[in-house]
């Protein structure tokens, strides 16, 4: 990613528009967009201005973004903190608003993971984390193709960053893109593999357990769906008192019982399903209730189910 580039990422993902950073760091919007747009180089005093608009050390991003191989610690936590400001535009603005913003910093992020030296590990496990987020919001707007391919390409960084949440979790959600492409055995096997991952957090394999008991159901196995199911609570009530990944914000006691809906649903049992799903909601937080995320599970309890009933 250019310098310009991750400049406009950070301040999207602080939710201040060009306007307001405009009026903020006391340069025309003008010139500010011709920077942003790599039409003009960035000077220090822009960069200067920005970090103290933000909060964010942003001139050390336009280093390493021109350096890819002095990655840091410190380098990849302003990323992370970029992309977790992000994910709450998204859940606040939708997926279309926040993804050219996303694909920037995921090219920015695989480059990283590439050429870093003493933080190759961690480079990659950001790398897949960004490019599953970017996968996620592909999908969202239905470009399932282009989501496969990135979630893959997320796995292969799991793969590299020896990290097993990472690989679990990109396993899993490489199935969940690659449902619409119609091949069962496929999405059953990328399944097998997220749950077989040893030593992923338990919140990652509660939520796997649940997504192979919602795909047995949808293909009409309902005796080894509802052995699934029963699995899957087992799962979720293991891993009730710990926290998510910060990749799982969005997971909550109400998420996995919207989920457990949606199972129930699947199986034919429609009214358990939208109980199970109505107290999903109200023990979830208040900030998810109008995502895209969640409008997706609770279609699958039932077509006409909404966050207000």
């Amino acid at each position: 990613m250019e310098p310009g580039a991750l400049m406009r990422a950070a301040r999207e993902a602080a939710g201040i528009s060009l306007r307001a950073m405009a009026e903020r760091s006391y340069y025309s919007k003008a010139y500010l967009s011709l920077i942003e747009t790599g039409r003009r180089p960035v000077p220090a005093g822009v960069v200067a201005a920005y970090e103290r608009v933000l909060g964010t050390g942003v001139e050390r991003l336009t280093t390493v973004a021109r350096t890819p191989a002095r990655v840091d610690a410190a380098a990849l936590s302003d990323v992370a903190t970029i992309l977790a400001a992000t994910r709450r535009i998204e859940d606040a603005a939708g997926a279309l608003t926040v993804l050219p913003a996303v694909r920037g910093m995921a090219e920015m992020a695989e480059t990283f993971a590439s050429e870093a030296k003493a933080e190759r590990d961690a480079a990659a496990a950001l790398a897949s984390e960004i490019m599953q987020y970017r996968g996620w919001l592909e999908h969202a707007i239905g470009a399932d193709t282009a989501a496969r391919r990135t979630v893959a390409t997320a796995v292969g960084l799991a793969k590299e960053s020896r990290e097993p949440d990472r690989l679990a979790h990109s396993l899993g959600f490489l199935g969940y893109v690659t449902v619409s492409a119609g091949n069962y055995d496929a999405v059953i096997g990328l399944s097998d593999a997220a749950l077989a991952v040893r030593d992923a957090h338990p919140v990652v394999t509660a939520y796997g357990r649940m997504r192979r008991a919602e795909l047995l159901a949808t293909h009409r196995e309902p005796t080894a769906a509802q052995r699934a199911l029963v699995r899957a609570d087992e799962a979720t009530a293991a891993a009730d008192s710990i926290s998510p990944p910060a990749s799982m914000y969005w997971w909550s006691t109400g998420f996995a019982a919207v989920q457990r809906g949606g199972v129930l649903a699947l199986l034919g049992n429609t009214a358990d399903g939208i109980t199970e799903a109505t107290y999903g909601l109200t023990a979830m937080p208040t900030e998810h209730r109008r995502t895209e995320w969640l409008a997706s599970a609770l279609r699958r309890v039932d077509p006409d189910m909404s966050a207000d009933g």
